[in-house]
């Protein structure tokens, strides 16, 4: 059984300041690891760039969050996946896209360094970049078979359409069919490789990811709603966070 939150006292917490917001728990897929997740001594936090959720504020309060569950902690700076959103968004073009979006991923680092400090003496964090896990031959080996599981899974497909227009429904009305269609591809496309990153983590030893959102077809996998499509997501835990003012 989890602990309350407000009985978790952190006699170190006196060295670091107070965040404006605190993290809370949304809902654990799958719901049956909601009580075990934190037996595991690590996770990985996946960051989206130019997202007001990892804000100073917004990501010190997920920092203050893990540190009081695990004790290592690999942070996932999602450099190389950002290019596609600003293809999809800005019609950038492919090497300027990536080259903001990892500029984009150092500054954040750079910037965030010494709050990652003030953890030290209890939770040892470490940046990670989808850039350089995408370089690995284990990733594109996920991302061959995750495709071909796109391809030839209809249902699979349907679901990561549908989670991609979520991410495009505010402009859906003042786009051309072609440009619509243009995004959903990248949207895709983006999800496949985000997705093909998260099992190499898996089969790094870590098993439950944390994020301030939500994730519908990663639940839906946990769920076994898609069995062949990769074994070490269907092993994934995904803790979907949000935040509340103090």
């Amino acid at each position: 059984m989890l602990l309350d939150e407000s009985l978790m006292e952190i006699p170190w917490a006196g060295s670091i300041p107070a965040t404006r917001y605190r993290a809370k728990i949304d809902f654990v897929s799958p719901p049956t690891r909601r009580d075990t997740f934190e037996l595991e001594r690590e996770c990985f936090l996946g960051v989206s760039l130019e997202n007001r959720n990892f804000e100073p504020a917004r990501f010190h309060s997920l920092l203050e969050w893990v540190s009081r569950r695990f004790t290592k902690c690999k942070i996932l700076v999602g450099d190389g996946i950002h290019r596609l959103t600003l293809e999809s968004r800005t019609r950038m073009p492919a090497t300027e896209a990536r080259d903001r979006a990892l500029r984009l991923g150092r500054e954040f680092m750079r910037e965030n360094r010494d709050i990652l400090a003030l953890y030290r003496s209890i939770t040892q964090f470490e940046f990670i970049t989808c850039s350089e896990i995408q370089q690995t031959s284990e990733y594109s080996a996920h991302h061959q078979a995750i495709s071909d599981y796109f391809l030839d899974t209809p249902e699979f497909r349907e679901s990561v359409e549908r989670f991609g227009l979520r991410y495009h429904r505010g402009d859906r009305n003042t786009l051309s069919e072609a440009e619509q269609n243009y995004r959903l591809n990248i949207s895709s496309s983006y999800f496949i490789e985000e997705f093909s990153v998260f099992a190499c983590l898996v089969n790094r030893g870590i098993t439950v990811m944390v994020y301030p959102g939500s994730f519908s077809t990663l639940a839906e996998i946990a769920d076994n709603r898609f069995p062949g499509v990769s074994k070490a997501l269907e092993s994934l835990c995904v803790v979907s966070l949000h935040f509340k003012k103090r």
